[in-house]
């Protein structure tokens, strides 16, 4: 029975997470205006009617009806243009265009968060993570921007919006002063704690 009750007890504590994790993720975006689009209806904002292509009420003039292919987080494209909340991307590629999560997506030259490309980010290497976070070869990007100081090459998500490097502790991208990653552990509901001290959602408990 109390093996039962464990397995319960882990189960709801993940799931707990997971939906906090995505939670913060929303929270980051309440300013665009696409992205409740993005994961949370079962409606698409797009679409296509004969010769003609929609987003919510309006038309996407230019764009090809029959070549148009609705994708993810707010992305489509059809034979020569990339669309990101029914607005043309200027330069992406359609024949290479491939969405990531999190609102990233790349083609064969560049990357881009929500539409926007991400300067100096690389195509090649580009790889993204989970809570809002990725990389490439040389750099750590949290909802799009990269993380200053941070290393790509030991960068780790850990949860909770708790990241970590060979020399440094992030919560949701801000480097937690005096934080240890040697030995951090995230415990549960924003909670973490290292060797010397304890914190919640990045701040240390006093």
């Amino acid at each position: 029975m109390r093996k039962i009750l464990f397995i319960l007890t882990m189960v709801a504590s993940l799931s707990a997470s997971v939906a906090s994790a995505q939670q913060r993720c929303d929270s980051h975006h309440e300013d665009r205006p696409c992205y409740e689009h993005r994961g949370r209806h079962h409606r698409s904002p797009y679409f296509v009617s004969e010769n003609k292509v929609f987003f919510d009420d309006r038309e996407i003039k230019g764009a090809s009806a029959s070549g148009f292919s609705i994708l993810r987080d707010g992305y489509a494209k059809d034979t020569w243009s990339v669309y990101y909340c029914g607005a043309k991307m200027d330069g992406a590629s359609s024949n290479s265009f491939k969405v990531l999560g999190y609102g990233y997506a790349k083609d064969t030259w560049n990357v881009y968060y929500d539409g926007c490309k991400i300067d100096g980010a690389s195509s090649d290497s580009f790889d993204v993570l989970s809570d809002c976070y990725a990389k490439d070869t040389w750099n750590v990007y949290f909802d799009g921007k990269k993380i200053n100081g941070a290393s790509s090459d030991s960068f780790k998500v850990l949860s909770d919006g708790y990241a970590k490097d060979t020399w440094s502790v992030y919560f949701d991208a801000v480097k937690i002063e005096g934080a240890s990653p040697e030995g951090f552990k995230v415990l549960r509901d924003g909670y973490a704690k290292d060797t010397w001290n304890t914190y919640y959602f990045g701040r240390k408990i006093d």
